[in-house]
């Protein structure tokens, strides 16, 4: 019984700890995120040269923000589907590209503004389309599915 106890006081330090090595160091950089992604889940950090990286679940939308040793926010990349997709954008996309299934967006908002790398795919291609947030469409790339059964 006594054996049981201690692994699982031992076991709860250990997470413990792992969690709290998770933290960058900065305060800075933990009180940017905690203002801005309230309610983020399984956040993990990356220290990358002068910057800290986040990844996590925020609204069942995968993130990773950048964030440099200011506080301030320098990046943020999103991942999600078609709900998620500006209306303007979505108006296009599915005026230009009839019949074709969105497969997936990557959302990139930085000093530049926000770009959208959009996936479409059909029954014998992938597209991959760029929109900027006026909701101009570029082809940037259009693959021959390897899954597809058609000719």
């Amino acid at each position: 019984m006594k054996a049981l106890i201690l692994s699982a006081v031992l076991f709860v330090s250990v997470a413990a700890n792992a969690a709290s090595i998770n933290l960058p160091d900065n305060e800075k950089v933990v009180k940017t995120f905690n203002e801005l992604f309230k309610g983020a889940s399984n956040v993990t950090w990356n220290n990358v040269g002068k910057q800290y990286e986040a990844f996590f679940t925020l609204a069942s939308i995968k993130t990773r923000v950048t964030i440099d040793q200011k506080g301030r926010l320098v990046q943020t990349i999103r991942y999600y589907g078609e709900s998620e997709l500006p209306a303007n954008i979505l108006y296009n996309v599915k005026n230009q590209y009839l019949g074709k299934e969105i497969f997936g967006v990557t959302e990139i908002s930085n000093k530049f503004g926000t770009q959208y790398q959009i996936v479409l795919k059909d029954n014998s291609h992938y597209i991959h389309l760029n929109a900027n947030s006026k909701g101009d469409l570029e082809l940037a790339e259009k693959y021959k599915r390897g899954d597809s059964t058609k000719k």
